[in-house]
């Protein structure tokens, strides 16, 4: 059994006068993440507002295989009132950089989406200056800068509290697809991109044991994971870029959520595929909560079967699954590629925070900040874009 270890520094964030139920009254700061749970999993059982990616089962999973043989150690930020009731978490990781003190959202890349958890009700009554107040008390306890990243301005119609604090464009946004939620009809593609996809599929179609499934066994989900590692390093290798699904524990961490079930009996992370008796054709891993549908990782076949859109075929399916569910919104993840636009419509700008809470954090904000926006810049102007991926493939060729 592992150790608690708590950070007991507390913070009155108030005045006696004022510190009433509902009302923030002082940070807690816990460095374990067993120490967390009970108050993370009130948050969720309330639906708090956050996104699925802050899940205690994902990140407490991601933390366990890959954080931790990255260097990171939980710190965990509660927010308390005078009843000692839980308003807020933010479930973030403290990483050192030399002599540099870097606090940021667990998950790393593999969370697309950040909010932390927050008590719908205490939001009403918490300001953009308290929560300034809030992030500059962690100065004591050994952290230099805070780098917020991937957060949506507004999630499940309601503002993020964090997105006001600092904020700069991400380096990469997202899209979103909206639901009806009237009952109305779901118009995703053109006529004519429908009636490509159904020519395609009925190709696909003459290989035998086509279909779609999301996994519902364990051997289902271990051969399906199987052929996703296989293939994404095939890719990233040929695109000559680094690939994040290599690093140490990830693999174990996606093992170990795509295998938890959650509560409602459904995977932690769902595994949607086309597949043929010996093919895996697309593959799309996603993270569901009962207003989003998001897309964290895929892959797709390296035969000839690829030439008829396996992954557009798969999507098609995906999104008539989601919206027979009830599911109000769906994304395919952060980054922008031509055929996401077929299916997410809805641009979802993402922000970037680098907050300093010491001098020292001052001086690395000012550089990061320089240096993302730098990257932004890149991504969005096609010809230096185009140019930084031909040097990818010409160093992964050489």
């Amino acid at each position: 059994m592992s150790s608690i270890v708590v950070d007991h520094r507390a913070v009155a964030m108030a005045p006696a006068s004022t510190r009433d139920a509902g009302a923030l009254a002082r940070l807690d700061v816990l460095t374990d993440m067993a120490a967390a749970e009970p108050y993370w999993r009130q948050l969720e059982g309330e639906a708090a507002l956050a996104t699925p990616y802050q899940r205690y089962d994902l990140l407490a999973a991601w933390q366990h295989h890959a954080g931790a043989c990255s260097g990171v150690v939980p710190f965990i930020v509660i927010g308390f009132d005078a009843t000692d009731r839980p308003l807020f978490l933010l479930p973030l990781g403290r990483t050192q950089n030399g002599p540099l003190r870097i606090a940021s959202f667990l998950g790393s890349k593999h969370a697309n989406f950040n909010v932390g958890l927050w008590w719908r009700e205490a939001l009403a009554t918490m300001g953009a200056q308290e929560v300034r107040d809030m992030l500059a008390s962690l100065a004591s306890h050994r952290v230099d800068l805070l780098m917020l990243m991937r957060q949506p301005p507004t999630w499940d119609g309601m503002p993020n509290p964090l997105a006001a604090i600092s904020p700069q464009p991400a380096a990469e946004g997202s899209a979103r697809l909206d639901f009806p939620t009237s009952g109305g009809e779901l118009k995703i593609l053109s006529a004519s991109t429908r009636s490509r996809l159904r020519t395609k599929e009925r190709k696909l179609q003459k290989l035998p044991g086509y279909r779609y499934l999301c996994a519902a066994t364990a051997e289902e989900i271990d051969h399906l994971l199987e052929r996703f590692f296989a293939l994404k390093t095939h890719h990233m290798a040929a695109l000559g870029m680094s690939n994040v699904f290599g690093k140490e524990g990830v693999r174990a961490f996606l093992q170990e959520a795509c295998h938890r079930r959650l509560a409602n009996g459904r995977h932690l992370i769902e595994i949607h595929a086309l597949i043929a008796d010996d093919e895996v054709l697309a593959l799309f891993g996603c993270i569901v909560d009962d207003y989003r549908a998001s897309c964290m990782f895929n892959t797709y076949t390296l035969r000839e079967s690829a030439r008829y859109s396996p992954g557009l075929i798969l999507l098609t399916h995906m999104v008539d699954a989601f919206a027979a569910r009830g599911i109000r919104s769906f994304d395919i993840g952060v980054g922008r590629a031509h055929y996401k636009s077929f299916f997410c419509p809805e641009p979802e700008p993402l922000l970037d925070a680098f907050i300093p809470v010491t001098a020292l954090g001052r001086l690395a904000a000012a550089a990061l900040g320089t240096a993302n926006l730098t990257k932004r810049m890149i991504k969005h102007n096609r010809m230096l874009w185009a140019g930084v991926l031909a040097l990818r493939r010409v160093r992964a060729r050489g």
